[in-house]
């Protein structure tokens, strides 16, 4: 009775264990996002002349704002989708003289290596 009782409990441990690693790990990987997500429309209405704050209520703060460079804001935006190793990445750099918006660059998708 007591091998019996033994037994039923190695087998009944060893489903449970089991249960728990049968689930692939690919099953819980979601979407990264990380920083300013900037929409095309967004960017359009985006223009020279405009102060820092209607940048700021347009776009959002900024990820970086250098503290070398007082004048430049950095929106950084990174995307990994589930399961891919590519990893698409968005920089704008955003510049200012005297609180208003003077030059717009690097509107770009660069692959992240």
């Amino acid at each position: 009775m007591k091998t019996i009782i033994v037994t039923c409990c190695i087998v009944l441990s060893t489903f449970l264990a089991t249960a728990c690693t049968s689930v692939l790990p690919e099953a819980h990987k979601i979407d990264i996002q990380q920083g300013n997500a900037l929409k095309s429309d967004d960017l359009n209405k985006l223009s020279v002349g405009m102060s820092k704050k209607q940048v700021t209520i347009l776009l959002g703060t900024p990820m970086i704002r250098d503290i070398f460079h007082k004048d430049r804001w950095d929106y950084v935006y990174t995307f990994k989708a589930a399961g891919s190793k590519d990893t698409k990445v968005m920089r704008l750099s955003l510049y200012f003289e005297l609180d208003k918006l003077v030059k717009i660059d690097n509107v770009s998708y660069i692959p992240e290596m």
